[in-house]
């Protein structure tokens, strides 16, 4: 069953300083229409990958990541396979956090557990050691780093057309030439509109997804060699190389570091 967000939220300003509801969804690659909300939101991902569509960009949230969303900030929201987290409505009288702009963040042990503390309260009588629990919750997401890593989304309709092909299926292999023959348009065109839209060629577009989706795997258990396998690698090294470019460290020991 899923618990998620909908066009008119359950949160009671009259009683609870934040709301959070659960995403368990088991069936694969869900989707939320387009909708808003009178609350500001923070969208955690604790498995899977889930994408925010707004009319500012596309943001995508890999595992134990979370992304701030202002109040009435339209958005859409996609699941890529079988994803789960929270959905936390925050008062809009708390103003700690920038409510302008969409933030990506990285999501602590601690908030993890808070957060399957708090979904608990919305079935019981709000107590003042249960209130305490939300404000530290606050207090725990102004205070978490933002994401280094960041994934821009396209705009253009045959760009973003692209970034979803990948996104549903990382492994392929396709050139320059393929992807412009698809989209019927010559390499330099194609080259010149995903650079400006993203700042960076398809190349290099592929492998900061790849290392997105390689952070989420490896968190859920997966070995190097897997990875290196679902992403189409021909061997774990020259995964291992690609990663390290990018991250300035192997898989290993970013997992260690974070």
């Amino acid at each position: 069953m899923m618990h998620t967000e909908t066009p008119h939220s359950p949160f009671n300003h009259n009683l609870l300083p934040l709301f959070v509801l659960k995403i368990d969804q088991q069936v694969p690659d869900w989707e939320l229409a387009s909708h808003q909300h009178e609350q500001s939101q923070l969208l955690v991902t604790t498995s899977g990958l889930i994408t925010v569509e707004t009319p500012f960009g596309i943001w995508v949230v890999p595992a134990q990541h979370a992304l701030w969303i202002p109040l009435k900030t339209l958005h859409k929201v996609s699941s890529y396979g079988i994803s789960t987290g929270y959905v936390v409505f925050i008062h809009t009288v708390w103003h700690h956090f920038p409510t302008q702009t969409c933030t990506m963040l990285h999501v602590t042990n601690l908030m993890n557990a808070m957060l399957e503390r708090v979904e608990t309260f919305s079935d019981m009588p709000l107590l003042e050691n249960n209130r305490r629990l939300m404000d530290c919750l606050q207090d725990e997401i102004q205070s978490t780093t933002h994401s280094i890593f960041y994934l821009p989304m396209p705009k253009d309709s045959r760009m973003l057309q692209i970034a979803y092909d990948l996104l549903k299926q990382p492994d392929q292999k396709l050139n320059l030439a393929e992807w412009a023959s698809r989209c019927y348009m010559s390499e330099r065109n194609l080259t010149r509109i995903f650079n400006h839209n993203t700042g960076m060629s398809i190349n290099q577009w592929r492998r900061k997804l790849h290392v997105v989706l390689a952070l989420q795997w490896l968190t859920e258990g997966d070995s190097v060699h897997q990875v290196a396998m679902k992403l189409g690698y021909d061997s774990d090294s020259s995964f291992i190389v690609m990663f390290k470019k990018i991250m300035h460290l192997s898989p290993k020991s970013y997992l260690r570091q974070s």
